[in-house]
């Protein structure tokens, strides 16, 4: 599934601002069996630029699953990416329940017991149950 040298199709259509082709085309490779941890990382990108933040969360969950045997990923990049998506999904889903927000934010410990997003997943839970206010929080008279 290569593009130019060291670039997979998915990364290209990303670069160019198709994410819809870059889903289509890593939804294939992973519905045949040929997807590779970076196939589920390129899925989560596009999914994440077109803020569908929970749906990309899962694909970099799954990434990096695979990465424990592939050894092919940056998993640092990823986990940057991976919290990313985690805070803005649990912030979208804090509107609908709580509950579920916080605990979309503890599958991040569980995903990356190593991560060093820990402190941050603990306070963006503070966050989405009202207990720590945002910077705009400042803003509001």
């Amino acid at each position: 599934m290569s593009g130019r040298y060291g670039m997979t199709f998915a990364k290209k259509h990303i670069e160019e601002g198709d994410f819809d082709e870059a889903i289509r085309i890593t939804t294939e490779a992973i519905d045949d069996g040929t997807a590779s941890p970076e196939t589920f990382v390129d899925r989560a990108v596009a999914l994440d630029l077109l803020e569908r933040h929970e749906e990309a969360a899962k694909d970099f969950e799954r990434a990096l699953e695979l990465d424990r045997t592939a050894h092919e990923l940056i998993v640092e990049d990823v986990d940057d990416a991976y919290f990313s998506a985690l805070a803005s999904a649990a912030e979208k889903l804090a509107g609908r329940s709580v509950p579920g927000a916080v605990a979309l934010l503890e599958s991040y410990a569980k995903c990356l017991p190593e991560g060093r997003h820990l402190a941050d997943a603990e306070d963006w839970k503070k966050r989405v149950r009202g207990e720590l206010k945002t910077l705009l929080d400042k803003t509001k008279h």
